[in-house]
């Protein structure tokens, strides 16, 4: 029989492939595939870099744009959502939210850095590797045009600079929330201030077609320094009374019922408003496409009504994600609040053996979702990352193809 350590290493390493496979199958146009007409099971813009499927909130604002304008696909494309979901829910209920969806994958990564990043000298190379990731997804998409040397899968540079622009927020969010000084904070809000300097200094010096003359691109990173500095002086104002988010307390489970007000909205408003009302300020789509492709293209772009409000929402949720694990499955994600449901009718489950357990709580500590995996294994909360399975020291918790309902039907 395995042993509960191998187990636990051989479900950590199924997690972390399936994150991995699913983020180059969402970018697959990378590698020349157009695009297939296939709804991604989970949230990836259509508009990213390399994207070759699309977005199911973006799949149901089109069909609901179609309806209303007396098309014949709005309907169509409308039952292939649900029934696509549908199919997916019965077979996995909300796996693909723990195992596949690129935002949970970067929210992980988040959560697996804030525990690491322990000491001056780890934070250290947090930095470092940011700032370098930073300078080569800012550098080489503008030397490759300056010199006509368009280097191998060119756009993946777009993410690149993206991620070391996400990792150097998460540095400095670290930074205002463990420290007790108000200086870091104020370093931050000065940052901001001389970073949106530069570009009329970039401007007024003849310097264009760079990044540093484009007022979105170093406008995103102002705006990154500055609610970085504006989360460090609320802590300070606040001292040592941390605003918690306890798991059941009544702000947490009011919280929790955005996701479901969101996804609710998103048909009427955009039957209303006659335009994408949820994708126009989304903060995924600010995330996985517009800021990759600010460090593209930072001097082609023109920013529209909605640029800077859905920058200030995709920067905040990367502040809450840097202060709650997976705060946007929690609090904010619609396709979460679509899946939920299906957790309770799911073929696939995670079996709770009440005879085994010992109960050391391990489980419930390593539940990224803030619930109790040893009640309810249906809660439509629960995102089937397995980190239960990892966690648990007597496999109390195991994944089964098939739940036990099913399984004593199907003995009959």
């Amino acid at each position: 029989m395995m042993s509960p350590e191998k187990s636990k290493l051989r479900m950590s390493h199924v997690r972390i492939t399936l994150q991995g496979l699913f983020f180059i199958v969402a970018v697959l146009g990378v590698f020349g595939i157009a695009m297939t007409g296939f709804i991604y099971p989970f949230f990836f813009c259509p508009a990213s870099p390399g994207a070759c499927a699309g977005c199911p909130i973006w799949v149901l604002e089109h069909g609901v744009l179609e309806i209303s304008s007396g098309s014949v696909n709005g309907p169509y494309m409308i039952f292939y959502l649900i029934g696509m979901f549908l199919v997916i829910g019965i077979l996995v209920g909300r796996s693909f939210c723990g195992l596949a969806c690129p935002m949970g994958t970067l929210q992980d990564i988040y959560s697996f850095l804030k525990r690491k990043a322990a000491s001056r000298y780890r934070m250290g190379m947090l930095a470092f590797a940011s700032l370098l990731l930073l300078v080569i997804g800012t550098a080489g998409p503008y030397i490759a045009d300056k010199t006509g040397l368009e280097p191998l899968l060119y756009m993946w540079m777009g993410y690149v600079g993206a991620i070391g622009s996400f990792l150097l927020a998460l540095w400095g969010f670290i930074i205002v929330m463990r420290g007790r000084r108000i200086w870091a904070s104020l370093s931050f809000i000065a940052a901001s201030i001389m970073l949106r300097a530069m570009v009329y200094v970039a401007e007024r010096s003849g310097i264009e077609g760079t990044p540093l003359s484009s007022l979105e691109f170093m406008g995103l990173l102002s705006l990154m320094a500055l609610i970085i500095g504006l989360v460090g002086l609320v802590r300070f104002a606040l001292k040592d009374r941390r605003i918690q988010l306890r798991s059941g307390a009544g702000a947490d489970r009011w919280l929790r019922l955005v996701k479901v007000g969101l996804l609710i909205a998103v048909a009427p408003s955009t039957y209303i408003f006659d335009t994408l009302a949820f994708t126009d300020i989304d903060p995924i789509g600010a995330i996985t496409a517009t800021i990759p492709e600010l460090f593209l293209n930072p001097n082609a772009w023109s920013a529209n009504q909605f640029f800077w409000l859905k920058m200030v929402f995709a920067v905040t949720v990367l502040a809450l994600v840097a202060v709650v694990d997976r705060g946007w499955c929690r609090y904010l994600c619609p396709i979460g609040a679509m899946y939920g449901p299906t957790n309770k009718i799911s073929i696939s489950d995670i079996h709770f053996d009440a005879q085994k357990c010992i109960h050391c709580q391990r489980c419930i500590s390593a539940c990224p979702m803030g619930i109790n995996p040893k009640e309810d294994k249906t809660d439509p909360e629960c995102i089937r990352c397995m980190r239960c399975i990892d966690a648990c020291p007597v496999a109390a918790q195991r994944l089964v193809p098939v739940n036990a309902t099913l399984g004593r039907w199907a003995s009959r």
